[in-house]
């Protein structure tokens, strides 16, 4: 065994980069892999399954979606404490994301073209995720139930279900991590997303990566998408939710004063190539992205706490009440805009706690 060591972004605490030097063949190599272990049942997510995970990038091999390859996955926690899998490292570069993908990192040292080339391969990838066929080998994953259930027929009908489904596990994701405490913005989200839901136009339900971005990508040296990584919560449900993701994150990597690089298009532009590859035209993208700006911020109300659990945040911190993502929800809904937490701003910083 070499050298190993955990990674330089992201926020999973789960994850370990170790290399394995084989001496005792004809041709000594060494080789990197990656180590990702179930998190714990307090982390971030309420239903995370690692072995998921694995299956969703072992039913992706050799498909049009770029992926890690996977090498194989432990069930007996009794191994090494938690179950996990292994797959080969993908050598490129990852976006970094604090505080924006246009003032840190790799992307601000590139051309304009040379960025224009990863923004194209980077949304080439999430269309070849749409177009997967996810009744062979992914019916595993949340939503594939309701869209294969028999009922009303057609792709809108399915699509209906699936996001019926996707949004009470929201739901009941988001009562678990606000433990009835008030949230003004995310509450008031929650109700809208309720009340709409039964005039969302449903359409044919997809493979979901879950959080399309491209800080979820590994650019190989010739800048295209070399794999597409963080599967965590994958499900099958509209395109829309995946599509909202990624204009919904495209915008929190803009805040205000922060200028997007030239070469990196934005909202129209992501709407006129996505369509464009994959063939599909998003609806009702206002109800998607306040679904989407819900998940995120459901996601640092517990990285909130987790902070607070590590003593990173006092007791009481309203990170997960005045941050950027709130902050934009309260103007999609006409609600007042909450001032950001210093917290918040402390863990947007390079210097804090990972995050997204």
């Amino acid at each position: 065994m070499g050298e190993s060591r955990l990674p330089g972004a992201g926020q999973s605490g789960d994850i370990l980069i170790f290399d394995v030097k084989w001496e005792q063949t004809e041709i000594p190599r060494e080789d990197a892999f990656v180590m990702k272990r179930q998190p714990p049942s307090d982390g971030i997510f309420l239903e995370a399954d690692v072995l998921d995970e694995y299956r969703t990038l072992r039913a992706l091999a050799g498909t049009g979606v770029p992926v890690p390859k996977v090498i194989g996955a432990e069930e007996d926690p009794a191994v090494l404490g938690a179950r996990f899998f292994v797959m080969a490292r993908v050598p490129g570069t990852v976006p970094t994301g604090k505080p924006s993908i246009h003032t840190a990192g790799w992307l601000p040292t590139l051309t304009a073209a040379e960025r224009h080339h990863v923004w194209g391969s980077a949304l080439d990838a999430l269309a070849a995720v749409h177009r997967t066929d996810w009744r062979n080998a992914l019916t595993f994953l949340p939503g594939a139930d309701e869209a294969l259930q028999a009922g009303e027929p057609g792709h809108r009908a399915a699509g209906r279900r699936a996001l019926a489904a996707h949004v009470g596990r929201l739901g009941r994701w988001y009562r678990w991590a606000t433990q009835g405490r008030p949230f003004p913005v995310t509450d008031a989200a929650w109700e809208y997303l309720q009340a709409r839901l039964p005039e969302v136009r449903g359409s044919e339900p997809v493979l979901l990566w879950g959080d399309a971005r491209p800080g979820n990508m590994i650019f190989g040296a010739d800048l295209s998408a070399a794999a597409v990584i963080d599967w965590e919560v994958a499900a099958i449900g509209p395109a829309e939710i995946d599509v909202a993701h990624w204009l919904v994150f495209d915008e929190f990597a803009t805040p205000e004063g922060v200028a997007r690089l030239p070469g990196f298009p934005g909202r129209e532009e992501i709407l006129d190539r996505y369509a464009r590859v994959s063939g599909r035209t998003p609806y009702c993208l206002d109800y998607f992205e306040v679904l989407q700006s819900f998940f995120l911020a459901t996601t640092l109300i517990r990285q909130a706490d987790l902070g607070v659990s590590a003593g990173r945040f006092p007791a009481g911190t309203d990170m997960g009440r005045g941050n950027a993502v709130t902050r934009s929800l309260a103007r999609r809904l006409g609600l007042p805009v909450p001032e950001l937490s210093p917290d918040y701003l402390r863990h947007r910083t390079p210097s804090g706690p990972a995050s997204r």
